[in-house]
């Protein structure tokens, strides 16, 4: 082609077409699928094609590469000649937000801003000085501490700490009284209470022991823990 002929009588030629055929090649990037219609290993000159790009659990549909562009899924593409398509998915992301109800801190291992799904992540309760942690509430419950939170969304986690409460116990020896004040059961954290001694008749106030020492007359005292 082309063909010379010597005309030395009456001719009756025919000249055959094809349709050119071409391959369609995919890729997928991170996790997903993607759905051809038709679904062929060749396809002739003009015939269009969809994909469908359908992500794994935990990713998303991000865009097409190569000879494809932008993120219209499904897409629809006319086979004009043989072509390399990517679809691109990447893995979800999410946010975790942290409260906290009393004095105390929450530690984040691994500390991110956002993270992948399927991560596990450890949350520490850490109480300020004369607090105790309480439990979790929200998207974690219980009052385990650390706590492993596994990441399949977005997630709001309270963390509560309460104040420490002591008891305050007195005892005399020999004859005499002591009035607390304040005159209470319990005690939170950080309470100062004041003990006045009043010896008894025909005794006198000597001095403190225990939790406390010396003779000052009346003594304060700083509730931190059980005196």
């Amino acid at each position: 082609n082309p063909l010379s002929l010597v005309m030395d009588g009456n001719k009756s030629l025919t000249a055959t077409f094809a349709i050119d055929t071409y391959v369609l090649n995919l890729t997928v990037t991170d996790s997903g699928s993607v759905q051809l219609n038709p679904d062929q290993p060749n396809y002739a000159h003009g015939t269009q094609v969809i994909l469908s790009a359908t992500p794994s659990t935990g990713h998303h549909f991000m865009s097409w590469g190569g000879d494809a562009s932008g993120s219209t899924n499904p897409l629809s593409i006319v086979m004009t000649s043989d072509m390399n398509i990517t679809a691109i998915f990447a893995i979800d992301t999410y946010a975790v937000n942290v409260t906290t109800v009393g004095s105390g801190t929450v530690a984040k291992s691994p500390d991110l801003a956002a993270f992948d799904y399927g991560t596990i992540l450890r949350l520490s309760a850490i109480a300020a000085t004369g607090y105790h942690f309480v439990g979790w509430t929200g998207d974690a419950t219980g009052s385990t501490n650390p706590k492993n939170l596994l990441i399949n969304g977005i997630k709001n986690v309270t963390a509560t700490f309460a104040i420490n409460v002591y008891t305050l116990d007195i005892s005399t020896i020999g004859t005499g009284s002591v009035v607390k004040t304040p005159d209470q059961a319990t005690y939170t954290h950080g309470t100062n209470v004041q003990l006045q001694a009043t010896a008894g008749t025909g005794y006198h106030f000597v001095n403190w022991i225990g939790d406390a020492g010396g003779s000052v007359n009346p003594l304060t005292v700083t509730m931190d823990r059980s005196k």
